[in-house]
């Protein structure tokens, strides 16, 4: 996957953190929304916003803004030190072996694939495309995998022990003579519907109550959780499901902050 370039990212980030705090500045409707926004934004940097008020003189409107220059750096150290996702280093792992494991000499390219999915196209491939199926179908049969071959158009199926799955099938005209893909499990929906009953239970009772500081409360809880738990990728899924069901809250806040 193309990773995006950290200056312009960064700057664009910085510059919605500005728009939010100069909202937040101005006597309009939404402003005390748009101020805390802004300031969950430059979380974990943010954490530092309440001891800037200690310092005489300190920065004023522009401090959130200087928070988030230097929250864009430690994300980004963030990024670098946390684990990479298990599952995508396994799927890489198999894709690699099999490659390998044929001992064939091919060209192999980088393909486009699903979002979690990696291919590689195999060029220059020294064995008639059929053959090269049979090869794989014993290759992966005497490794253990679950092996199911396709006649109409020929192609290759095969599944581990832990649901990964594998596939061969022809390359794309004269761009190739075949593509080796190799997929991670069905994603599990429990981590998702986990976040979505943490996050939605209390902040649908809340929206309910209209109480303003039950609210405040469950929604902002469901917002930094929910942003927290996204930064590991064992629990990106339940963070996913806390954000979706703090919405009701969040959204009650904004026809407060409209009223």
């Amino acid at each position: 996957m193309r990773r995006l370039r950290f200056a312009p990212v960064a700057t664009c980030y910085v510059v919605v953190v500005v728009m939010l705090t100069i909202t937040g500045r101005l006597s309009l409707p939404y402003a005390d929304l748009a101020m805390f926004v802004a300031v969950v934004l430059t979380m974990p940097a943010g954490l530092l916003s309440p001891l800037l008020a200690l310092v005489p003189g300190h920065f004023g409107w522009y401090a959130l803004p200087l928070l988030a220059v230097l929250n864009a750096f430690v994300v980004r150290l963030l990024i670098r030190v946390l684990p990479r996702d298990p599952v995508a280093r396994d799927v890489e792992n198999r894709l690699h072996s099999a490659l390998v494991s044929t001992r064939l000499k091919v060209t192999p390219m980088m393909h486009a694939g699903s979002r979690r999915e990696r291919s590689l196209l195999l060029r220059d491939v020294p064995i008639a495309y059929p053959q090269l199926v049979g090869v794989y179908h014993d290759l992966w049969r005497d490794s253990g995998l679950r092996v199911r071959e396709l006649p109409e158009p020929l192609a290759l199926q095969a599944y581990d022990g832990e649901g990964y799955a594998f596939s061969l099938r022809a390359g794309p005209g004269v761009f190739g003579d075949a593509v080796l893909t190799v997929a991670p499990p069905a994603a599990r929906r429990w981590g998702f519907a986990a976040g979505l009953a943490a996050g939605g239970v209390p902040c649908v009772v809340a929206a309910l109550s209209t109480a303003y500081l039950a609210l405040l409360l469950t929604g902002c809880g469901a917002l930094v959780g929910g942003l927290a738990c996204l930064t590991a990728p064992r629990t990106r899924a339940f963070g996913r499901g806390l954000l979706l069901g703090g919405v009701p809250a969040l959204v009650v806040l904004l026809l407060y902050g409209s009223a």
